[in-house]
């Protein structure tokens, strides 16, 4: 798992969020955004903890929407879920690889808009948090 993070950068900006429960990630698998990689990490899980899953951009961008809506919704008491679906709507007319791109710069961006407490890795020199969690 400390690999994927270390690597998580090479192909442009990935999303790390993490919860008491879980460490969740999308990471592009190539620098044209086509591809994604969902990662999840269970820490409870001492069978299998590492989870991992390929799917095009648009799939992706609709498995982060859910993952922010219901799971880190569950561990996060202020998140503004309607706040996170209005700015998904502003880019339905774009390609999967811009509307997850789009997300995650604006998740990273704008976290407090959403929440005052978004468990979200914003760059690369935060990713020793997610580390010291495995």
């Amino acid at each position: 798992m400390k690999g994927i993070i270390d690597a998580s950068y090479d192909n442009g900006t990935p999303i790390w969020l993490h919860t008491s429960d879980y460490i969740f990630g999308m990471v592009p698998v190539d620098s044209s955004g086509g591809r994604w990689t969902e990662i999840s990490y269970t820490f409870e899980d001492p069978d299998e903890p590492l989870a991992k899953t390929e799917r095009s951009a648009e799939l992706s961008f609709q498995f982060l929407l859910e993952e922010v809506e219901k799971g880190v919704s569950f561990d996060v008491d202020d998140l503004k879920v309607p706040l996170i679906k209005e700015f998904a709507k502003t880019l339905e007319s774009k390609s999967g690889p811009e509307k997850i791109n789009a997300l995650i710069a604006e998740l990273i961006t704008n976290s407090t808009t959403y929440s005052s407490k978004f468990p979200i890795i914003k760059g690369k020199g935060e990713v020793d948090v997610l580390k010291g969690k495995i």
